[in-house]
Parts: C-alpha cells; sequence; structure tokens
C-alpha cells in the first residue's frame, strides 16, 4: 500500500528548524537547500536575519518554498536570532542551523529516529564534518575523541579519559556548534534558549541541557562545519577566553552529586585538576565565583547573567585576562 506524502506527515513529529542570518551571502542559500532537501519531510524553516548588510535577505527570498518563515531586525547578536526563531517554533523537536553551515540530507531521519527510541534523551548532536569557505573537506570530528580546542594536563585521569558524554562537556565545548544541537520542546520549556554569550552560548546551552536530560552522540558526521576568516571565534581572543572562565565558574556546579563529590571526592579533586585548562586565567576564574557568591549572598538570582549585560563591569574582568 502506498501513502501519500501529507499522510506520512501526520505520523512525523514536527521539527523547526532556525537560521539566525548574518552577513552570509556566499552560504546562505546552501544552507537553506540542506534543510530544504532533508529526507525528513516534517519540517518548518524559520530565518531570522539579524541585520544583514550584504545580499543575504534578497538571497534567501530567492528561495521559494511554503515551508519558510522569514522575519528580519535590526541587528541584535546571534543569541537573539535564535531566542527569537525559537520563540515562533511550532515544532515537537527544535534545531539550530548558522547560515554558513550544511545539513548532511539524512540528518533529523536519523536522528529523530534515535530520539525517539530513547524516551529519556532531549537532546542529541553527532559527528561534524569540517568544511573550509570553499567546502573543502578538512577532516571529522568525533565529539569529544578528537580535535579538541585545548590540551588537558593529564588526559589519563581526566573527564576525558571516561568517554562520557557529560563529564567530556565539562572539559570543553565537543559540540562544537549550535547547528549540531537537535532538541526537544520539552527540554526548551525547561531550559530555556540561548543566553547573551558571544562565544560559549551553544556550550552554555549543552551543559544546561546536559544537567536535566540524557544527551545522545550520534557517531555519523551528519553536519557540514564552515570554518574560514570571519568566524566568530576569530574576533576577539580576550573576551572568548573570559568566557571559557565564566563557563566554569556558572556551569560545573551543576553536577556536583550527580557527577563530581559524589561519593569519591578524591578523584573527582584529581579529575578537576587534570582537566580545567584556563590558558593562564585561573585569577579570573576565582574572581567570577566571588562575585557570583556575593550577589547570591545578597539574594540576587542568576547573578552571572549581569556579566553578560553589563558591558562596563564585564570589560573590568577582561582587563585581567591573560592572552
Amino acid at each position: 500500500m502506498f501513502f501519500s506524502k501529507k499522510k506520512q506527515e501526520k505520523n512525523m513529529p514536527l521539527l523547526s528548524v532556525v537560521i539566525p542570518s548574518y552577513n552570509h551571502e556566499l552560504y546562505i542559500e546552501k544552507a537553506i537547500k540542506s534543510v530544504l532537501n532533508q529526507t525528513y519531510d516534517n519540517i518548518e524553516l524559520i530565518i531570522i536575519d539579524d541585520g544583514s548588510k550584504d545580499k543575504s535577505v534578497d538571497i534567501i527570498k530567492s528561495v521559494k518554498d511554503e515551508r519558510i518563515k522569514l522575519v528580519c531586525q535590526q541587528n541584535s547578536g546571534a543569541h537573539n536570532a535564535i531566542n527569537k526563531g525559537l520563540e515562533m517554533a511550532k515544532g515537537e523537536y527544535l534545531a539550530i542551523l548558522n547560515s554558513d553551515d550544511i545539513y548532511d540530507k539524512k540528518r533529523f531521519q536519523i536522528m529523530i529516529n534515535e530520539l525517539e527510541n530513547n524516551e529519556k534523551a532531549e537532546f542529541a548532536c553527532s559527528y561534524i564534518q569540517v568544511i573550509d569557505s570553499n567546502d573543502k573537506k578538512l577532516g571529522i570530528k568525533e565529539g569529544w575523541r578528537n580535535m579538541e580546542p585545548w590540551s588537558v594536563p593529564d588526559y589519563d585521569k581526566s573527564f576525558n579519559a571516561t568517554d562520557d558524554f557529560k563529564y567530556n562537556l565539562m572539559s570543553a565545548n565537543f559540540t562544537a556548534t549550535t547547528s549540531n544541537f537537535l532538541f526537544k520542546r520539552s527540554l526548551y520549556k525547561k531550559i530555556g534558549g540561548m543566553r547573551n554569550l558571544r562565544f560559549a552560548h551553544d556550550w552554555d546551552f549543552a551543559l544546561r541541557a546536559a544537567e536535566v536530560t540524557d544527551c545522545l552522540m550520534i557517531e555519523k558526521p551528519l553536519i557540514k562545519y564552515r570554518i574560514h576568516n570571519s568566524n566568530t571565534i576569530s574576533s576577539d581572543r580576550k573576551w572568548m577566553l573570559f568566557e571559557i572562565a565564566w563557563m566554569w565558574a556558572t556551569n560545573l556546579k551543576r553536577f556536583n552529586k550527580a557527577l563530581l563529590f559524589n561519593g569519591d571526592d578524591k578523584r573527582s579533586v584529581e579529575m578537576l585538576g587534570a582537566s580545567l585548562n584556563l590558558q593562564g586565567n585561573d585569577k579570573v576564574l576565582w574572581m567570577i565565583l566571588m562575585y557570583i557568591e556575593a550577589k547570591r549572598n545578597e539574594g540576587i538570582n542568576n547573578p552571572e547573567e549581569i556579566l553578560l549585560e553589563d558591558k562596563e563591569l564585564r570589560d573590568k574582568f577582561i582587563e585581567f585576562i591573560v592572552e
């Protein structure tokens, strides 16, 4: 018996894909088509153009498909563009694609099937095919198992040696990009969207997700992650190093009792000491921790977010960053 495409879609949960678009006229069409050409059919595509000054909007409008919703706004940052799209999304499943990355056409057929078969998991990511500005393949990032962003002092004693998703996520952002996220609406309702981080909103979101749900790593390269000169991560190293210190100061406590200091305290101390590489910025980590504790004692909720919103205060911390 044959079924129509519309009948098939009734049995497939709606997937909402959000593309935050900003000045990627060279890549945006490929990104859009990689969503529309998925073997998983029941998709809505929400594109939030964050004040592009190139031809991105014209290119987006040239792609005709009833599944596309385009919103143009003044530039307000990637995290705001993503959050706007997530607020608009209607899907049971949510995904984000940066406007210079590309999905494998079977990505969501494979990943949604895995999540449907794992009731305890609300978050998934995959291996990554790294490419350059000309689509040349540069290698495959296999989660936490290769292409580490920095070295750890003693690998065999570190989180990395566990081969565990959550332990390794505490060590570094092996998910690499929000483009690598697929998560259920139920998770979004629990933890909310992206926070105001320029370089690490993806890592922060993944850590908040890992605190409350099981997470899956699909061991296939189901996304192409593009490296080029205008990647955000290359623009301000001191700010990036501040955000790394902020990440650990803010998020490691989420895993106390569940993964850390849950019986074998000596092992937890050893793992922390072997895993955290602050690249000379241990002092800034402690300054952030002291600030957070002081503000909590004043009754302020989530005081770490003040450091993301108050530029003058954040810049004072960044003055002490060692490059």
